[in-house]
């Protein structure tokens, strides 16, 4: 199946700005809009949600207070607002707001270490939040921190490489691997942002992250735009401002993968907008959908625009609990293949491990696993989904071994 947008029902009160995460869980999914700006200018206090299997919108209980600018994200079963702002331009706060969505209550908890607007916030793993970019009275400009949901406590992570502050960009994660990417100095600034940053959390110390440089966005968003996870493909991003103000507005749809550390461009969404609502579910056997609620374009929109795609997953599993002797990559099975195949591999040390697939010309296609393994045995399937028909090679990589075997697509 290729990408395809669909209609989904329009949104009950059109706001922009809104403070929003998805949520998925027995293959439904959920996209939550908190507060936003409404079509009176006003910062409402509603929450909206709207239901992917029913094709539905409802609401939830109110935000205390409404605001614009915080931080969002689901761990769990709970929604997270990091900071934000109740009556802009005025200062951020530090407060954290915590919605449960099985008991339908706000509470708090552990307030972030100073007030902070406009930043952007992930979940990783059961108990970890990383919130990353923003304006606050914190010094780092390429700011990042990180909350652990079992202590209730806040640390400061190792910031992104950025050599100024970045507001109004895009922030998420991917397995093991953030990016932040685009973005401002300063709302209305004149200078802004095609820059990419890519960082692998570090399993013994989650608060260390190793930063490098990934390539330049190639479309013309900068600000005002979400991105998400995307399945086993990495990240995706829709829509934004193409010079930092409310009077350009973007349809571009775009997915990086941190592994192969390229773009690709998928149909554009079918209304440009920015400051728009959105979210990425995962609905179960491969299917996954972006959500694209309501935003502004030279005015209020109400359209709920889903982009769908079948995402064959790119998963390690590990076969047993032996530990292996000595490295070894085994030849895929079936060869030649379509539309999928298994490769085996063992590593008898625990460490960083990569297995990429190569073109005919040596050009790096796909990255099937990127990261921290424990030592063992393991199996891994492809699909031939996003490959031509040929000779490709698939090389398995760790500090201390190389191994590279050929393999044919035929379709």
């Amino acid at each position: 199946m290729n990408p395809v947008w669909s209609s989904g029902s329009n949104i009950p009160v059109p706001v922009r700005a809104g403070n929003t995460a998805s949520y998925s869980k027995n293959g439904d999914g959920w996209l939550y809009i908190i507060s936003g700006r409404n079509q009176n200018e006003a910062i409402i206090k509603t929450v909206q949600r709207y239901r992917v299997s029913t094709n539905t919108w409802d609401t939830v209980t109110p935000h205390p207070t409404g605001l614009l600018g915080g931080a969002t994200t689901i761990l769990g079963d709970s929604l997270y607002v990091v900071g934000g702002v109740v009556n802009p331009p005025g200062a951020g706060l530090n407060t954290v707001s915590k919605f449960s969505i099985n008991q339908n209550t706000w509470g708090t908890v552990a307030n972030f270490p100073a007030g902070i607007v406009d930043a952007k916030a992930v979940s990783y793993q059961d108990s970890i939040i990383y919130v990353a970019g923003g304006l606050s009275g914190l010094s780092s400009a390429g700011l990042l921190y990180m909350y652990n949901a079992r202590s209730d406590e806040w640390r400061a992570a190792t910031p992104f490489p950025s050599a100024t502050r970045r507001n109004f960009g895009g922030f998420a994660i991917t397995r093991d691997t953030l990016v932040y990417m685009c973005g401002t100095a300063a709302f209305g600034s004149g200078s802004y942002f095609d820059s990419v940053y890519v960082g692998v959390i570090n399993q013994t110390n989650r608060s260390i992250i190793t930063w490098s440089r990934g390539a330049n966005f190639p479309g013309q968003t900068r600000t005002f735009f979400d991105a998400h996870p995307w399945g086993s493909r990495g990240i995706i991003m829709t829509g934004g401002s193409t010079d930092n103000t409310f009077n350009t507005n973007s349809n571009e749809c775009y997915v990086f993968s941190p592994g192969a550390n390229s773009w690709t461009q998928l149909p554009n969404k079918p209304t440009s907008w920015l400051t728009g609502q959105s979210g990425s579910v995962s609905m179960g056997n491969n299917i996954w959908k972006l959500i694209c609620a309501s935003g502004y374009a030279s005015s209020y929109l109400s359209q709920n625009e889903i982009l769908s795609d079948t995402i064959d997953p790119i998963g390690v599993i590990q076969n047993n609990n032996t530990i292996p002797e000595k490295y070894s990559l085994m030849q895929n099975y079936p060869n030649p293949f379509n539309p999928e195949t298994n490769i085996s591999f063992s590593i008898p040390i625990s460490g960083f491990v990569k297995l990429s697939v190569f073109d005919i010309n040596g050009k790096e296609v796909t990255v099937a696993h990127k990261g921290f393994l424990y030592a063992g045995n393991y199996e891994i399937k492809l699909s031939s989904s996003y490959f031509a028909s040929g000779i490709y090679f698939y090389r398995l990589q760790t500090e201390k071994f190389t191994e590279t075997k050929k393999m044919v697509i035929v379709k």
